[in-house]
């Protein structure tokens, strides 16, 4: 499976994913001890977050049309479309049992270039359970991730603008 391919069909994650990483750079950058305080680049840095925010909530939503259920009024034609993208992308896991969607979430090359296998399987662990309950789909589960993973990132890099913030002020 090509990244460029792959980033058509997870175009909102994969920028938010760029902006998300810059900032957390930045942040990085700004927090270190040495470092005077750049305001600038604390902006920068804090618009790139709220970038990446905007981009995982259109990739939340993207993922709802793709993976959710479809409306009462699409064809026949849309559903078929859809499944077949889906199929071809490989977005959905194909492996029901915990070893073998494991093995597969760990050679999928998109997940692979966002995290290692230690955060694979901690997300794994996570979301196994809840995602063959209810209404949800175990084969959604590679979104499922990606999008947790994304959230993570955000909510340090949210922590990090706090505590520059403090730094700031101190």
């Amino acid at each position: 499976m090509q990244q460029g391919t792959e980033n058509l069909i997870y175009q909102k994650a994969s920028k938010c994913w760029a902006c998300v990483n810059k900032s957390v750079e930045m942040f990085n950058k700004l927090l270190k001890e040495e470092s005077d305080f750049n305001a600038p680049d604390y902006y920068k840095a804090r618009n790139l977050l709220r970038d990446a925010d905007g981009f995982l909530k259109e990739a939340l939503k993207n993922a709802k049309k793709l993976l959710g259920p479809t409306p009462a009024y699409a064809s026949e034609e849309y559903e078929k479309w859809r499944d077949e993208l889906l199929e071809e992308f490989q977005i959905l896991a194909m492996s029901q049992e915990y070893e073998a969607l494991r093995s597969e979430l760990f050679a999928d090359d998109f997940l692979r270039e966002w995290m290692d296998h230690e955060s694979i399987e901690i997300l794994l662990k996570k979301h196994f359970q809840a995602q063959q309950s209810g209404k949800r789909k175990l084969s959604n589960i590679k979104a499922r991730i990606i999008l947790d993973r994304l959230e993570e990132l955000i909510d340090q890099a949210k922590e990090m603008n706090k505590q520059a913030i403090q730094k700031q002020q101190s």
